[in-house]
């Protein structure tokens, strides 16, 4: 029986058909019209005989519609313009205006050659404009006709599938890829039970207020088992939001996406759904994944390959609702837990420099609504980066952007010093006498001084009144008002790729004020190796467990990850259990990695005394500009490595040292404590010496020469190769590249533009892709000068949606800052400007009416009317909200601003075709509203747009309603299908 996407297909493809035969009708009338109409007026001598002629033929070809109140030459009636009977107004208001006009030409014998030379142009140019859009319009019916034909491929079923266009020819990469494997998910990987729960129970059982924290999350897991999934918790809401992540997520295939939006449609079909899965959920302790489940082997556009399975939808529907329960629930269990007994990370003021702070600078007034640099951190870090792949509520989703996929640069990394280096860290960073449990490590003497002087502060502040008050923002260490204050609401989509760009960002801004505040970053970047496909299946029971989740659960877990596999083209061969690891694009896989990495976030808060680490699931960065903490980091990382049963990827791991001032004398070295090897992310590298992160050339180079073989090949359809083109050129390299912001420089927006430059060049010999896209069309349809808005306009407008990565970078270049240092330097010169203000302040003596809620009578020992040096003023620049001019705080965000794209203005003949506009809907891209066009599409417009309204006659490339643009968007919605 043909499936429910399958109808849709077909029924979207007769209404395909049906269009492009009825354009094609209208082009071949319109076009024997059109040539008649010529002839006759190159037949007639006379230029206003000729031009009674071409105005009552446009009218005829181009469907104005007329009333009796003008006569034809000969003496009979013909008409005049009536509005209304096109879309065009100005080719309206001119034919009606020629009407009158030729009323005088016929009696009035001044009226020139040449006037009536141009009103021909005019009348001529129109019809020659109609034949234009009748000729892409054939042009465009045929290129979804190719594309149609590229897409048609037999289905197990029988079915013909709606699927990707590029044939999947299996080579030696995707074949050892699948072996290896294999080679670990049927085996169940070996984990030292009894080591496992010492680390935990060293973990968070270490502190008093720990242990109770952990009760508390015990318990909120207990209640939600008990209140949070009833007895029939799906309906037709229920299933809309379930519905709404899974097609935002990477775990179905197109036509699978298109059943669930035709379910969408239809409250009947909702509700039998709905049914069908509460009976499910009341039989959770029978819940099975059926014989088997199909698998599929997929190559993704970074060169890597992923298994997915294929499950049927109401399984899939029905464990995305599970995974999001339990993800929401973990991640409000994992905030509370953090309020509770998270360390934080603020340097104590003692009682001694809080009066000395007091007497020389006086009270500098109500800072409530201010933050410091700490607060400002640590709240980014909870609102962005902890437990980042849970959700916040059960609406939000987690979305990807085809192309948005980390570059792979194993190939590009020299493994030998890093095979030596972690041979020395395997045994030098490992706790000798406990190789599988986590070390918990008593407080260094400095620190556990720190710790007496914070609390000998709080008693001392406490309620007195001669004091100073701790409530004073200028002296307070509570983060409190911070937590409120900087609390943002959880957005309606995770974006795990924007959200890794803002951490590259966040690093290149803490080396910039680091490194000028401390003279150092130390940094360490690692990547867990196949976290889900090797994740031991006894560390998440064991860690579920230790949280709190129930037997009845547990046996669900298990069998949700013990699933019975197949692969889809194996025949036969019996479905093997699986041992080891989760299913990628589940909800619940992602539950159960968090809690397990929850545990490394909290080990190195503890171990570092409040370091945080920032972590997108499996990918962990740790920086401080203190070296020895970055080693405790990473000791943690490796104690939780052992405990936990996991790896590493060693070619995706490294450190680095960066300092900017002069080392000559006494380099800053990193020892064998940390991993050796680069810091890399997608093309970039950073460098030590600059601290800035540079594209690799070399890399690149590599993924020039794969994105030139996915282009080859005269079966793909020119609609494919744009698809292709937009995935791999303009989203994959550009994510890959970084995005622009003022920590990282103007330079590197030039060296964004340099590279798209490059690319080009190389992948089209010196030439570039419009060119090329230009010839291909002509070799295939015969259509020369093609118009380049025709390629770069949307398809709602009769484009081919070729995006442009120049456009965006251009647009920004401007705005962003050319030396983030400058930033520093600037923050810098100001705090020597409040300093030298203070100290007039205080030699001239004005401090005694300021100085209200503070002990008075307090003096200095000694030099008690000398004022405090700069290092003293400056001490707790990080820990203290700003007082005066210089805000480190503000100087930190403009390090992170992204720069805002500069708009470009319209000319009046754009503006006027942007009018036409109005009344079409479902435009996209660009609209009627210049106002709410984003600014590249602004930019496209006033670019392209002139040529396209010379050739269209408007924006629009053929009249509304005639292509078949709904057909078209679909192949928008498609994964790309790359070769290999």
């Amino acid at each position: 029986m043909a499936s429910s996407g399958s109808v849709f297909s077909s029924t979207l493809q007769t209404i395909t058909t049906t269009k492009l035969e009825e354009l094609d009708q209208q082009r071949v009338s319109y076009e024997k019209k059109y040539a008649d109409l010529i002839r006759s007026a190159q037949a007639e001598q006379d230029p206003v005989k000729r031009l009674f002629i071409l105005v009552d033929g446009a009218k005829a070809c181009l469907g104005v519609k007329t009333n009796n109140t003008r006569k034809s030459n000969d003496g009979g009636p013909l008409g005049r313009v009536v509005f209304g009977g096109t879309r065009n107004h100005r080719l309206e208001t001119d034919l009606s205006n020629l009407d009158r006009f030729l009323e005088q030409a016929r009696y009035d014998p001044s009226v020139s050659p040449k006037v009536l030379a141009d009103w021909e142009k005019c009348i001529v140019h129109y019809l020659a404009v109609q034949s234009s859009k009748y000729q892409y319009a054939d042009l465009y019916g045929k290129l979804v006709t190719e594309w149609l034909s590229s897409e048609k491929q037999e289905t197990s079923d029988g079915d013909v599938e709606m699927a990707e266009s590029f044939e999947e020819i299996p080579g030696a990469k995707k074949l050892e890829a699948r072996t290896e494997w294999e080679k670990v998910v049927f085996e169940q990987a070996k984990v030292d039970t009894t080591a496992l729960s010492s680390y935990l129970r060293d973990l968070f059982f270490s502190k008093k207020d720990v242990g109770k924290a952990i009760e508390e999350l015990r318990k909120t897991v207990e209640n939600f088992e008990q209140n949070s999934i009833g007895a029939d918790p799906f309906n037709v809401s229920t299933l809309r939001w379930v519905i709404d992540g899974l097609q935002s997520s990477d775990l179905l295939n197109n036509e699978k996406r298109e059943v669930l939006k035709d379910f969408l449609s239809n409250d009947i079909i909702l509700t039998e759904i709905a049914d069908v899965l509460n009976m499910r959920m009341s039989a959770l302790d029978r819940w099975t994944w059926g014989d088997h489940v199909p698998l599929e082997q997929r190559r993704k556009v970074n060169g890597t390959f992923s298994i997915h399975m294929h499950e049927d939808l109401l399984q899939a529907i029905f464990l995305q609702y599970i995974g999001v329960k339990w993800s929401v629930l973990f991640k409000n269990a994992f905030k509370k837990f953090r309020a509770q007994a998270w360390t934080k990370a603020y340097p104590t003021i003692t009682k001694e420099e809080r009066i000395r702070r007091g007497y020389f600078l006086g009270n500098t007034g109500d800072d409530q609504s201010r933050i410091s640099l700490h607060s400002t951190r640590d709240s980014m870090h909870r609102n962005r980066y902890f437990a980042h792949q849970l959700l916040d509520q059960v609406t939000q989703r987690i979305e990807y952007e085809e192309g948005e996929e980390e570059a792979e640069f194993a190939d590009h990394v020299d493994m030998a010093p890093k095979r030596k280096r972690s041979r020395q860290t395997a045994v030098q960073s490992m706790p000798s006498q406990a190789p599988h449990a986590r070390m918990v490590r008593a407080p260094a003497p400095a620190a556990q001084k720190r710790m007496a002087q914070n609390m000998m502060a709080q008693q001392a502040f406490g309620g007195s009144r001669g004091g100073y008050s701790p409530s004073s923002p200028m002296y307070s260490m509570s983060p409190a008002y911070v937590e409120e204050e900087e609390e943002e609401t959880a957005p309606a989509s995770k974006k795990p790729m924007e959200v890794k760009q803002g951490l590259l960002h966040l690093l290149s801004a803490e080396i910039a004020v680091n490194t000028k505040l401390h003279g150092e970053l130390t940094c360490f970047h690692s990547v867990f190796d196949s976290w889900n496909p090797l994740l031991p299946h006894t560390t998440v029971i064991a860690i579920l467990k230790y949280f709190g989740v129930s037997v009845k659960w547990l046996t669900f877990f298990k069998t949700f990850l013990q699933a019975p596999l197949k692969f889809m083209d194996d025949g036969d061969v019996a479905p093997r259990s699986r041992r080891r690891g989760t299913p990628g694009s589940h909800a619940l896989s992602d539950v159960f990695g968090e809690t397990i990495l929850f545990c490394l976030d909290f080990s190195i808060n503890q171990d570092t005394n409040g370091g945080v680490l920032h972590r997108l699931y499996d990918d962990i960065w740790f920086w401080s500009p203190e070296y020895e903490t970055c080693v405790k980091a990473w000791a943690c990382v490796l104690s939780f490595k052992q405990a936990m049963g996991v790896h590493l990827n060693d070619t995706k791991t490294g450190s680095v040292r960066i300092t900017l001032r002069d080392t000559s004398s006494s380099p800053l070295d990193i020892d064998e404590r940390l991993p050796a090897g680069e810091i890399r992310w997608g093309f970039l590298r950073l460098d030590p010496a600059t601290g800035r992160f540079a594209i690799d050339k070399a890399m690149v180079e590599s993924h020039v020469e794969e994105l030139r073989g996915q282009l080859k090949g005269k079966s793909k359809s020119i609609i494919d190769w744009i698809q292709a083109w937009n995935t791999y050129a303009a989203t994959f390299f550009s994510s890959n590249f970084g995005k622009a912001a003022n920590c990282f420089g103007r330079a590197h927006v030039d060296m964004m533009l340099a590279t798209h430059r490059h690319i080009q060049e190389r992948i089209f010999d010196g030439g570039n892709v419009v060119q090329f896209l230009k010839k291909m069309i002509d070799e295939r349809f015969g259509v020369k000068n093609v118009p380049d808005g025709f390629l770069f306009f949307p398809v709602e407008l009769g484009g081919l949606d070729l995006k442009s990565p120049f456009v965006g970078l251009l647009q920004i270049r401007e705005s962003v800052k050319e030396n983030p240092f400058d930033l520093i330097d600037e923050f810098l010169e100001t705090e020597k400007e409040d300093y030298v203000e203070a100290k007039r302040v205080f030699d001239s003596g004005d401090l005694h009416g300021i100085r209200y809620g503070t002990n008075a009578a307090w003096k200095p020992e000694f030099a008690p009317t000398t004022f405090f040096s700069f290092e003293e003023f400056v001490k707790f620049r990080e820990e203290i909200p700003a007082t005066a001019k210089a805000n480190l705080v503000a100087t930190f965000r403009d390090l992170l601003r992204k720069p805002t794209e500069q708009s470009i203005d319209f000319t009046a003949p754009i503006r006027e075709a942007i009018e036409r506009l109005q009344g079409q809907h479902n435009l996209r891209g660009i609209t009627s509203d210049w106002q709410s066009m984003e600014a590249y599409w602004k930019w496209v417009t006033q670019m392209y747009g002139p040529e396209m309204v010379a050739t269209f006659g408007g924006l629009n490339v053929v009249d509304p309603g005639l292509l078949p643009i709904g057909m078209v968007s679909m192949f928008r919605q498609k994964r790309t299908k790359w070769q290999g």
